[in-house]
């Protein structure tokens, strides 16, 4: 079925080119930039699942385009799935518009409406969580090309690509100007016949004093004595993965009241007897080592819920932890105070990439155990992949969960002042590409 999307968006780019002669006949409405008026720059992501990571790298990006360009040059505007979801997220002149999961024609819409589109999400081509998710960054990027205007992604991701989506993607994205997080997305890009530069992920900027205020007070309130180790546990549920569109599925669940493994309305997670199974075994081996950790170092523990459909596995393994603990999930905690969480910890384990990425302000040694690239990519740069990175295949996942932790401990100083040494050039990055915007820009509309 996501073929058969891809077939509907490709009719839909061609169509968007008849917006603007439709719009001086009343029946839609298009915008073109004129000389002086402030440029309407629409962010194009996935913002509103309470998604911490994806939240946070949109705040931090809309402060650093203001910074770049002044309020009074750009008006931003955020897509987003929930507007209640990302409420005092952005400062009031930041403009929200609501979409859903059926994107096709609020994603014309959007972009007819807008003068630049920034792809903001971090999986911008990536098919790990779901091949739907590239197409529709495939289409704002083909809209805003049969539409004249430009179009860049700004510290994305691009996965390895073949078969339809490659072709998609190539032909849909042949205009858009690609920052891409690290090299490997850039081999990736350069594959599929794409252009773009190494840049870095966009929340090492994201500030949050008041939120790790929040957050000492909220630990100290649950039990923690405030002198304790913190230990960090960010799991997900690595075998669901990708979701799929699915009409039988659909049906089913219709007729047997079942919706448990539905993502939104046809998608539907992964599932099978194999994946549940790898699935039991990887949660075993993540609550073994963290009550083997917590009760050896006398640690509280911090259980973090990345995204709102951690939820289910953070309650999981809560009923699994042995010592001291906590539950925060994006469900109920927003992306400050999900993050001042993070900055509190002595040790991260997890399986959530951007857990990895916030914490690293306070420099807090990481164990990832992985299925997602990006966290890979970022265990690899700082140079903790060797000791500290592991799969969630892994066997003895327990026994090398443990040894890392170990290590971490031995080591701790030297994974700070390795963490802050790269943390550094993280930051000069993100500078390097608001100014390689600002300047991109200018040509656009020069």
């Amino acid at each position: 079925m996501d073929r058969v999307l891809s077939f509907i968006v490709r009719v839909v780019v061609w169509l968007s080119g008849f917006v603007k002669p439709l719009s001086r006949l009343g029946p839609c409405r298009f915008e073109a930039y004129t000389q002086g008026q402030p440029l309407k720059i629409l962010l194009v992501g996935y913002n509103g699942a309470r998604n911490t990571g994806a939240d946070a790298r949109v705040v931090a990006l809309t402060r650093q385009l203001e910074q770049a360009l002044g309020t009074e040059k750009a008006e931003l505007t955020v897509m987003t799935l929930d507007r209640d979801n990302v409420a005092g997220y952005f400062p009031k002149h930041v403009r929200l518009l609501h979409f859903t999961t059926v994107f096709v024609f609020s994603l014309l819409r959007a972009c007819s409406r807008h003068h630049v589109a920034i792809l903001c999400e971090g999986s911008t081509l990536t098919p790990t969580f779901a091949e739907a998710l590239c197409v529709f960054f495939c289409e704002a990027a083909g809209i805003m090309r049969r539409q004249g205007k430009p179009c860049i992604a700004y510290g994305s991701e691009v996965g390895r690509l073949n078969g339809w989506l490659a072709k998609l993607s190539s032909d849909l994205c042949r205009d858009t100007y690609f920052m891409v997080r690290t090299e490997e997305s850039l081999h990736n890009l350069q594959a599929l016949g794409l252009k773009g530069h190494v840049g870095t992920d966009t929340a090492w900027t994201f500030e949050n004093s008041e939120g790790e205020d929040w957050a000492r007070k909220y630990l100290m309130d649950a039990g923690w004595d405030g002198r304790q180790p913190l230990m960090g546990v960010a799991p997900l549920n690595p075998f669901c993965w990708p979701v799929r569109p699915s009409v039988w599925r659909w049906l089913k669940a219709l007729v047997t009241r079942d919706f448990s493994r539905q993502y939104d309305k046809l998608y539907f997670f992964s599932d099978s007897a194999e994946r549940r199974q790898q699935f039991e075994r990887y949660l075993e081996a993540m609550t073994a080592a963290t009550n083997r950790y917590s009760r050896e170092h006398n640690a509280f523990v911090v259980i973090l819920g990345m995204e709102q459909l951690d939820a289910g596995v953070c309650h999981i393994l809560q009923q699994r932890i042995e010592h001291k603990h906590v539950v925060c999930t994006s469900k109920t905690c927003d992306v400050f105070q999900m993050t001042g969480l993070l900055r509190q910890l002595s040790v991260l384990l997890t399986s959530r990439y951007h857990a990895s990425v916030l914490s690293m302000e306070r420099a807090c040694p990481i164990v990832a155990v992985s299925i997602d690239a990006r966290l890979n990519g970022i265990m690899r740069e700082v140079e903790l992949a060797d000791r500290y990175l592991h799969h969630a295949t892994d066997t003895d996942l327990e026994d090398r969960i443990m040894a890392s932790l170990q290590l971490a401990g031995e080591h701790e100083q030297e994974i700070r002042q390795t963490i802050l040494r790269h943390l550094a050039i993280y930051k000069d990055k993100t500078t390097a590409m608001s100014q390689y915007f600002e300047t991109w820009l200018k040509k656009q509309f020069s």
